[in-house]
């Protein structure tokens, strides 16, 4: 692993961690074995360290997320795919997860970097918004507020990254699955959607430790 790697892979796991404000570039430096000055021939500063690692995060899964909607158009399908891949990062790269929904409040207000990862984030809402739109357009979904109804299925999605255990009672594919059946209740559409998760086409993070999320609950066969 090249020094650069090393080093955005430590931040990670230490803003995921501890949060960004506990981490200095001191200890950032310790954990690495690296001095603050080696710290420094390969980042600026570690906001920009922060900025850099939420921009990867947030380019990867609306990358993902873009493949996996290649050839869906009817909206309970893009829905039901949008919310299995949100699930899934979630649950798969939860050191990410947690560093993308939770440090936004520590960019700059008013710095070029902050307002670049709020564009990248209403980029990627922007499918679920259309998805919705087109749902309510076509007949296929009744929802009250599109806005209270997306912000809650995405709740819902990011949530594992805080209790998703591979090894734990259910499957991932088992929680991508109902959750999509939650999801499509929640719009109240009558299509019966059956789709299995394309696990290759999720992004890749190489900080993250690697999982294989095949692996079923004990006394369980993998899928």
């Amino acid at each position: 692993m090249d020094t650069a790697l090393r080093i955005r892979s430590a931040a990670m796991r230490l803003f995921a961690d501890q949060g960004y404000a506990a981490t200095s570039i001191r200890s950032l430096a310790a954990a690495l074995n690296m001095t603050n000055a080696g710290i420094y021939h390969h980042v600026t500063s570690k906001e920009a360290l922060l900025a850099d690692l939420m921009r990867a995060g947030q380019l990867g899964l609306t990358d993902a997320t873009d493949r996996m909607l290649t050839g869906r158009h009817d909206p309970a399908e893009r829905l039901a795919t949008l919310i299995s891949s949100l699930t899934a990062v979630h649950a798969l790269y939860p050191m990410t997860s947690r560093v993308m929904d939770g440090e936004l409040r520590s960019l700059t207000h008013g710095s070029s970097a902050r307002d670049e990862i709020i564009a990248l984030r209403d980029l990627y809402e922007q499918r679920w918004k259309s998805a919705l739109a087109d749902g309510v357009e076509q007949g296929a979904f009744r929802i009250a507020d599109r806005k209270l109804t997306r912000l809650a299925l995405m709740s819902m999605c990011t949530g594992t990254s805080e209790w998703y255990r591979p090894d734990g009672e259910s499957t991932l594919e088992e929680v991508c699955a109902e959750f999509v059946t939650i999801g499509l209740a929640a719009v109240r559409s009558s299509a019966q959607v059956t789709m299995r998760l394309d696990l290759t086409l999720l992004p890749d993070y190489p900080w993250e430790p690697h999982v294989d999320p095949r692996v079923a609950p004990a006394g369980r066969p993998a899928p």
